[in-house]
């Protein structure tokens, strides 16, 4: 009898349970944090010599960070664990002027853009054959690193932002900002193709800057790009294949100054608004960016020209976002003794960060629901 008695009285707690239960409103799978207060700090891991432009940076599986220079022809590895660490040159690209775009595809395999365009040349500033894709192969180390040039894209107006659709293939996506389209190039077979040409990738007719799509990503299924001269932040579907829209463009956003930028796995963008000084945050719905730090929250020459950033890769810093910076040369800053630099901000308990749907920390490279960018 108590037995039966004991079951009847369990069995009526978790009827009791599951309907109180059922009173309780749903809550976000992974609620955010309370948002510590802004500006976040800024830590600076490397600063170059005054009028040296950083463009662009990718993170190595061992969480060092390769970054390309627009005002000489370089590409340097900096290793942010060690102080006062000084970066090493891992290769100067001779035959060009300048390096914009990178993108791994396999561990240690990386791509650059190699590019001839000036301003300053008025009479030729963007020569037919101007850019050039080279493969970096990084296994053997970054003083041993292997440079083999892979393609010429001598229809190519400005290449920029790169992003690799699909690395088993060797399959990688570049943006051409003069020209307003998206380029696919197979690596293996050295076949070039337009895969997206959109009117929201061109420079709008009342744009301040001829530059249109800028940085280039994808996550679940989608092609996320700014576009620097409209100021947004554009989504679109694309087939995993070949990289051509499955469907309409949507605009997340017209209120982001954005060169490049990164995904959180929820779908959050971390833009660097080069021109404004500063790196901002949109959430995954779109809407109106929030200034994280830089200006107007700070002096602009605590993030003078962001030009672009990733995540940290290895554990530990997987909350930690490198961003690549110009010294101000084209923002407005004018600081004799500021160079462009690797800065970094901990992201960490901030409330401006998402973990994956698993719960684990993830580097912002990694591999979600169809995603080309696979988790290195």
């Amino acid at each position: 009898m108590l037995h039966n008695h004991n079951m009847k009285l369990f069995s009526t707690v978790a009827l009791l349970s599951v309907s109180l239960l059922s009173t309780i409103p749903p809550t976000a799978a992974h609620p955010a944090a309370t948002p510590k207060p802004l500006p976040l700090p800024v830590e600076i891991i490397h600063e170059f010599p005054h009028n040296t432009w950083v463009e662009n940076l990718a993170v190595r599986n061992n969480g060092k960070v390769l970054v390309t220079l627009v005002t000489t022809p370089d590409l340097y590895q900096i290793d942010p664990f060690t102080s006062n660490s000084a970066p090493i040159l891992v290769h100067r690209f001779t035959d060009h002027k300048a390096l914009l775009g990178i993108t791994e595809t396999t561990p240690d395999i990386f791509y650059v853009v190699g590019s001839n365009y000036s301003s300053a040349d008025k009479t030729n500033p963007n020569p037919v054959g101007a850019y050039d894709i080279y493969e970096v192969d990084m296994r053997n180390g970054a003083s041993k690193a292997i440079i083999t040039k892979n393609a010429n894209l001598p229809n190519a107006r400005l290449l920029n932002g790169m992003t690799t659709l699909c690395a088993s293939e060797g399959i990688i996506l570049i943006a051409d900002s003069f020209a307003g389209l998206l380029y696919r190039l197979n690596t293996h077979t050295k076949q070039v193709a337009i895969a997206i040409d959109d009117p929201t990738m061109k420079t709008p007719p009342t744009g301040t800057t001829p530059f249109g799509i800028n940085g280039v990503k994808i996550r679940d299924g989608f092609l996320y790009f700014t576009n620097t001269g409209a100021g947004s932040l554009v989504k679109i579907p694309i087939s995993p294949i070949d990289g051509t829209a499955t469907g309409p463009a949507v605009v997340l956003t017209t209120n982001a100054k954005g060169d490049d930028f990164i995904l959180d796995r929820a779908g959050d963008a971390f833009i660097a608004e080069n021109n404004l000084n500063n790196l901002a945050f949109l959430p995954p719905q779109g809407g109106n960016v929030t200034v994280l730090t830089g200006a107007p929250l700070t002096d602009p020459t605590v993030l003078a020209g962001p030009t672009a950033c990733a995540f940290g890769r290895r554990h530990g810093d997987r909350r930690s976002l490198y961003i690549t910076t110009t010294g101000g040369i084209a923002s407005g800053v004018d600081v004799p003794t500021l160079g462009g630099a690797l800065s970094r901000v901990d992201l960490r308990g901030t409330g401006y960060f998402n973990k994956g749907e698993d719960g684990e920390e993830w580097d912002g490279e990694g591999e979600g629901k169809g995603d080309g960018d696979k988790r290195l």
